[in-house]
This record gives structure tokens, sequence and C-alpha cells, in this order.
């Protein structure tokens, strides 16, 4: 399941892009092939537990979202491209870097001590 700060920064890309070429949810529910506006509205508003890798790029490509904006998307939603997590597997040393790159803090390369 997706983290609820997840869901809700995918749906902030969503709705950005949405509006950006001028739809609305209806109109995205209609292309998705939902018969309500009110699906689009939970995801944009983080109210889905979590987008699969399929739905993300579907929506993606019905609001022409391509390149390094989809790749963002990918990663918002708790999802790393296939070829991205192939190369991360080949090169795990710039894990960090990439992590730092989308934003996130990077991970402790220490252990903390166990308490006695």
């Amino acid at each position: 399941m997706a983290e609820k700060g997840t869901t809700k920064k995918v749906g902030r890309l969503i709705r950005s892009a949405r509006m950006h070429r001028g739809l609305t949810q209806k109109d995205l529910a209609t292309k998705l092939g939902v018969r309500s506006g009110s699906y689009v509205g939970m995801l944009e508003s983080g109210l889905c537990k979590g987008i699969g890798i399929g739905r993300l790029e579907e929506i993606a490509s019905y609001l022409h979202v391509n390149g390094v904006e989809r790749y963002r998307w990918l990663a918002a939603a708790g999802h790393l491209h296939p070829q991205l997590f192939g190369a991360l597997m080949k090169s795990p040393e710039l894990w960090d870097e990439v992590v730092h790159m989308l934003g996130a803090p990077p991970r402790s390369r220490t252990r903390k001590k166990a308490r006695a």
C-alpha cells in the first residue's frame, strides 16, 4: 500500500497536468473508461490507496506527460521505471544520488548502535 503523502503528491501532479490541458475530472474519467469524475477526484486528492503503474502510465499518456516529468510521476507514486531499476541494480552506489535528485533525504550509511 502506498503512503498517504505519496498518493497526495502524485494526485497533485495529475491535477496540475489535467488542468494545464483544460480538462475536467469528468473528461479524464471518460478517457480512462470510468463513469464518474469522482474517481479522478479521489486520485487527485490522495484518497485512493495507491495507483498502479499501468493506470499511472495511462493517465500520463492521456495528459501528454512524457520524459523526465513522467519519471517524476512514477517516482512520486512509489514506482521505478524498469530501465532505472535495472541501472540501479547494476550500479547500486548511485542510489543515494538518485534519491537526492528525486527530492528525498539520502539513507543513513551508518547504523545506530544497539542499546545495552
